[in-house]
């Protein structure tokens, strides 16, 4: 695995992440590229969309637009532009979301002297776009909870030290400023369930809370809490400080280079995200075909690349999280979709239906792109459509539950979606298909046995559950083709119960340690919540065993 981070294909990383969906969609000869074009083209264009003419040149680049880039300035950020050569510190943190915010509160609280470094305009992550949940579970459940969600490959010691601190959160972020309250289950199943798996030991006996205050989406007033606890300590933050590589004497980390060229030595906390941004790890890893990330911009795989210059052991690679969602011209990041009424169908690429629509737990509801049957006609073809009525329309907006770097609201009936052609609409099966370019007979095929297994209550295709077999509408349709949409991986380097990353023999790679995204402890499933606890549990762990040395 070491061999990956000198794969000649690597020595040109896209510069953003429309550059990294153009390298990974083929050309004529390969799939057909999807609806949308090329992002980079659009830079004229308003953040609505509207008027303006298309940028040129290489000002034209377009990356995922972040949460707090219009605010930086305001909010006082500092822009790492360069830095002294050998200068050094006791900690430096690599990236600055919930991972970073608590390891660098940890390690200050601890009595070392702490940078942040952060490659992007400003700090967040992918928090700011979460539902902002942190769940827990009684004492005596919750180890053999993780355990089944992991399959039993994440280590035992390492799930009784997250149990530990995840138990400890409630005590914790008070004393950090971040208040917290209860989070009481909306009734229902749309857009997701709660709990995320009810049948899993303890699943039924998990308790959700949040940040309590403030205003907006529950995931920004998280990190508003915790970026207030890194500024009232004086933590030096340093924004757009992109970290190349790290810098080794014979097995240790002894601190990082930057893009710049600049260097700084301390002991490493690796808290940089996942790897969903690259196309080429994204590839060769997530079993989806071409995926799209549809959150922070900056999630690369660089904490990956970093880590195996230091020789560690990889886990859990093949681990996302994410949604079926829709790309458009007008914005670089996809849209995750998510339905409020049950009158919708997913059918590939063909028109046939190929899974239960209701039936995955809503942060795997991707994995429906991998569970084919021989006895099924459907086959793996991209993009899948998402077919629905005018009851479903209504409903409420198709994205929103999970938050976007967009610079857009959906609007609450879908209606400027249909007339910015973003939905597809037709007035019956004929007219949507044309509008589509499925083949008529086949969309008519798959929604009319849909709607006659909806009018008996059994669906013996997919098994999708009777209270969720509501016959469709079919004077007036509406289709969106979807992409996968992935808000997070799950892999990384490997570390043990003290964050610190192991090498492939299980010593420990000294002077570095990792949390959060950049090295889950999720092996296969997840819970609503499961990455911030991750992220604030392991990442107060590498901070007060950086500084301790």
């Amino acid at each position: 695995m070491g061999a990956l981070a000198r794969d000649p294909r690597r020595r040109r990383r896209p510069r953003d992440a429309a550059d990294a969906r153009d390298r990974r969609e083929p050309g004529p000869a390969g799939r057909q590229a999807p609806p949308g074009g090329d992002q980079r083209r659009r830079r004229g264009r308003d953040r609505r969309g509207r008027g303006g003419r298309p940028g040129r040149g290489r000002d034209a680049r377009v990356r995922l637009p972040l949460h707090g880039d219009h605010h930086a300035a305001r909010q006082g950020v500092r822009r790492w532009r360069s830095g002294a050569t050998g200068e050094r510190v006791s900690v430096i943190v690599v990236g600055f979301g919930p991972a970073g915010a608590a390891a660098a509160v940890a390690a200050h609280d601890a009595g070392a002297d702490v940078v942040v470094l952060e490659a992007s305009p400003a700090g967040g992550g992918n928090a700011p776009y979460s539902g902002g949940f942190l769940f827990d579970l009684p004492e005596d459940r919750m180890v053999d909870h993780l355990r089944s969600l992991s399959f039993d490959r994440t280590p035992l010691d390492v799930l009784e030290a997250y149990g530990r601190g995840v138990h400890e959160l409630p005590t914790r972020l008070p004393e950090l400023g971040i208040d917290l309250t209860e989070f009481t289950p909306p009734p229902g199943r749309f857009p997701a369930t709660f709990p995320s798996w009810p049948g899993f030991p303890g699943g039924r006996d998990v308790r959700y809370t949040v940040a309590a205050g403030g205003e907006g989406r529950r995931g920004v007033r998280l990190w508003q809490g915790l970026e207030a606890a890194v500024r009232s300590r004086e933590i030096e933050v340093r924004c757009s400080a992109r970290v190349d590589r790290l810098m080794m004497s014979e097995a240790a980390v002894t601190g990082v280079v930057l893009a710049d060229g600049s260097s700084l030595s301390g002991s490493v906390v690796l808290t940089c995200g996942g790897f969903e941004g690259d196309a080429a790890l994204a590839d060769a890893y997530l079993p989806l075909g071409p995926t799209y990330p549809v959150g922070h911009g900056y999630n690369d795989g660089a904490g990956l690349r970093m880590a195996q210059q230091a020789g560690a052991a990889l886990w859990h690679m093949y681990g996302f999280f994410g949604w079926f969602s829709v790309r458009v011209p007008e914005f670089a990041a996809p849209f995750a979709v998510d339905f409020l009424a049950a009158g919708h169908v997913l059918l590939d690429a063909e028109g046939r239906r190929f899974a239960d629509e209701t039936g995955f737990e809503v942060h795997d509801r991707l994995r429906a792109l991998t569970t084919y049957l021989p006895r099924n006609a459907n086959r793996p073809a991209l993009p899948t459509w998402a077919v629905f009525d005018e009851p479903t329309r209504l409903a409420g907006p198709l994205n929103g539950l999970l938050g976007t770097p967009n610079d857009y609201t959906w609007s609450a009936d879908n209606g400027a979606e249909v007339e910015r052609g973003w939905i597809r609409t037709g007035a019956g099966v004929v007219e949507l298909a044309a509008a589509t370019g499925l083949d008529a007979g086949v969309l008519g095929s798959s929604l009319e046995r849909y709607n006659e297994h909806a009018a008996a209550g059994v669906d013996p295709d997919f098994h999708r559950e009777p209270e969720t077999l509501v016959p469709l509408e079919l004077d007036r349709l509406y289709a969106v083709p979807t992409w996968p949409g992935v808000a997070g991986t799950t892999g990384g380097p490997r570390h043990d119960a003290r964050a610190q990353v192991l090498r492939t023999d299980g010593a420990v790679v000294p002077g570095l340690y990792a949390a959060g995204a950049v090295s889950l402890v999720w092996g296969h499933l997840i819970d609503h919540g499961g990455g911030l606890t991750d992220a604030l549990v392991f990442g107060r762990i590498a901070g007060e065993q950086a500084a301790r040395g």
